[in-house]
C-alpha cells in the first residue's frame, strides 16, 4: 500500500472491521485452522507467491490472522503473547499495510491446504483479512470501482459492454444459422457466460453454442449478462456486495429453471455459483451448475460424438478453482486423452497443480485490468498504477515455474478451462519465449468433434 492510501486509513474503521468482520466469522473450522499450525512451512513450496518472497508464504501471511485470534481466544495470547508480539487486539497502521500487501499476494488457490500435514486452508484465513481490509476502506480503488459497477447493475448502461454482448449474440446467430434461444424457461441447459468472457474469448462462447446446436441440445442463452464477472465482491472482500450480485444470479437461474447451468469459466465463478451462492442463501438448487467439460465428457462417453485426435503433445493446466476448489479433475482428462494419444500431464497436476498466480482472490493480469478500467472510463490513479505494477513480479516468478513444466513435457498446446489462466499462462509463455500456446479446450475440441447419428 502506498503512503497516499495509508494516510486515508481510518484507524477507527479498521478496529470496527476487525471486531465486526474478523471475529464474527470464526467457526469450528477456522478455529481448527488457527490452532493446528505447527509452523513446519510445508505450504511454502506450493504457493505461487513464495518464489517472489518468503514473506508471502501461506503460513506467514496467515500469521496476522492468528495474532488477532490469540489475543482474544488463547490464554497464551492474553498473557505472554501480547508482550512478545505474538498476539494483537488490533493492528497498527504499519501492520494494516502489511496485511493489505499480503491479501493481494494470495489467489486462494488452495494448494497450501493439500500439502499441509494438518490440512490447514491458509487461504480461508487470508480471506478473513481481505474482508477486514475491504471493510476498513483499504481496497485498491480500481477494483472497488469495477465491483461497484457490477453490484449496481449499471454495467448494462455502458455502451462498450452492451455492444460486446449484443455482438456476441449476433455471432452466435450467424454460427448456428438461426435465432439464438434467449431466456427460454425450462430449457435443459442454461448456457451461462459473463461479460468478462464475452470480451476475452467470444470465439470460445460461439463455439460452445455451435456445439450445443450441433448436438441438438435444448439450450438457452442470456439476453443480458448477470454481471461483469459475478460475483466480483467475493474476490475483493466485499461480502455484502457479492450477496447482492448472487441474489440477481440466483433469481435468474431459478426463473429459467434449467436442468444444468453450464459455464466455460473455471475460475472463482465456478465454486462461487456452484457452492457458495447456495450455501449463503441456504437453498437447495433445482439445477446443477457444471463446467462445460463435465457435460461434454458425459456426452462423449455416451457416444454422442467422436473426437478426431491431434498428432501432437498436449497438456492440461488444472484451474485451481475448478480443480482443487471445485473437484473437477477427471472430465477434462477424458476429453484431453481423446484429443491426443500424446497427452501428457504437467509435472504438477491435479490437486498439486501449480497456480497460474492470478484470479480467485488475487488479481487479474495488470494490463487486462488497466484496459478494462480505461474502457469503462475509470481513472487509473497513480496509486492504482503502482499497485498494478507491483503485481507483475509474482506473475513473472510463478510463470517461470509453469513454463518450465510446459517445456519439460514439450507440449505444443496447453489447454485449460479458465479465462484468467489463459491470460496469465499466455503472458508467461510470451515472456519466456516458450514454444507453446495456451487455449481454452473448447477452442480446439469444437473443430475436432464429429456427431454420431442415432
Amino acid at each position: 500500500m502506498t503512503q497516499a492510501i495509508a494516510e486515508k486509513v481510518n484507524m477507527d474503521a479498521l478496529k470496527r472491521a476487525i471486531d465486526e468482520v474478523f471475529y464474527s466469522q470464526i467457526d469450528s473450522t477456522t478455529l481448527y485452522y488457527f490452532q493446528s499450525c505447527v509452523n513446519c512451512k510445508a505450504c511454502e513450496v506450493a504457493c505461487p507467491f513464495t518464489p517472489t518472497s518468503l514473506h508471502y508464504s501461506p503460513v506467514n501471511k496467515a500469521e496476522i490472522s492468528r495474532q488477532l485470534y490469540r489475543y482474544r481466544f488463547s490464554i497464551w495470547g492474553k498473557t505472554i503473547g501480547k508482550v512478545i508480539g505474538g498476539s494483537k487486539k488490533y493492528l497498527t497502521l504499519n501492520e494494516a499495510e502489511t496485511m493489505v500487501d499480503y491479501v493481494w499476494h494470495c489467489t486462494n488457490c488452495g494448494a497450501c491446504m493439500f500439502v499441509c500435514p494438518m490440512a490447514i486452508d491458509s487461504g480461508a484465513l487470508i480471506d478473513l483479512l481481505r474482508q477486514v481490509a475491504f471493510k476498513a476502506g483499504m481496497v485498491p480503488k480500481i477494483y472497488r470501482d469495477i465491483a461497484d459497477l457490477e453490484i449496481s447493475g449499471k454495467y448494462w448502461d455502458v455502451d462498450f459492454f452492451k455492444n460486446a454482448w449484443n455482438s456476441l449474440i449476433s455471432k452466435i446467430k450467424d454460427a448456428i444459422g438461426k435465432e439464438v434461444p434467449l431466456d427460454k424457461k425450462k430449457s435443459e441447459i442454461l448456457f451461462y457466460a459473463s461479460l468478462y468472457e464475452a470480451m476475452v474469448y467470444p470465439d470460445v462462447l460461439v463455439k460452445v453454442a455451435k456445439i450445443l446446436d450441433m448436438l441438438n441440445k435444448d439450450w438457452t442463452f442470456m439476453s443480458k449478462p448477470l454481471g461483469i464477472r459475478p460475483p466480483i465482491g467475493l474476490v475483493i472482500g466485499d461480502k455484502e456486495g457479492a450477496i447482492k450480485v448472487m441474489q440477481r444470479v440466483y433469481s435468474y437461474f431459478t426463473d429459467i429453471s434449467p436442468k444444468y447451468v453450464m459455464m466455460t469459466a473455471g475460475g472463482f465463478e465456478y465454486p462461487s455459483l456452484r457452492y457458495t451462492m447456495h450455501e449463503t442463501f441456504k437453498v437447495k438448487p433445482t439445477y446443477e451448475v457444471v463446467h462445460v467439460t463435465e457435460l461434454l465428457a458425459k456426452w462423449y462417453e455416451n457416444n454422442e460424438f467422436e473426437i478426431e485426435p491431434l498428432d501432437e503433445i498436449i497438456t492440461w493446466h488444472d484451474p485451481c478453482q475448478l480443480g482443487r476448489r471445485g473437484g473437477v479433475f477427471e472430465a477434462p482428462r477424458v476429453l484431453m486423452k481423446a484429443l491426443s494419444k500424446k497427452f501428457k500431464e504437467l509435472p504438477s497436476h491435479g490437486v498439486n497443480s501449480f497456480c497460474c498466480s492470478r484470479g480467485g482472490g488475487g488479481c487479474g493480469v495488470p494490463t487486462m485490468v488497466e484496459n478494462m478500467a480505461k474502457t469503462l472510463g475509470i481513472a487509473i490513479s497513480e496509486d492504482d498504477k503502482k499497485f498494478l505494477d507491483s503485481t507483475i513480479e509474482p506473475l513473472i516468478k510463478a510463470g517461470k515455474i509453469k513454463v518450465n513444466e510446459i517445456n519439460k513435457v514439450k507440449a505444443k498446446e496447453v489447454m485449460t478451462g479458465c479465462p484468467v489462466c489463459i491470460e496469465s499462462i499466455g503472458f508467461s509463455i510470451d515472456y519466456y519465449h516458450a514454444n507453446s500456446q495456451v487455449k481454452h479446450i473448447i477452442d480446439v475440441l469444437a473443430d475436432r468433434m464429429k456427431v454420431n447419428k442415432k
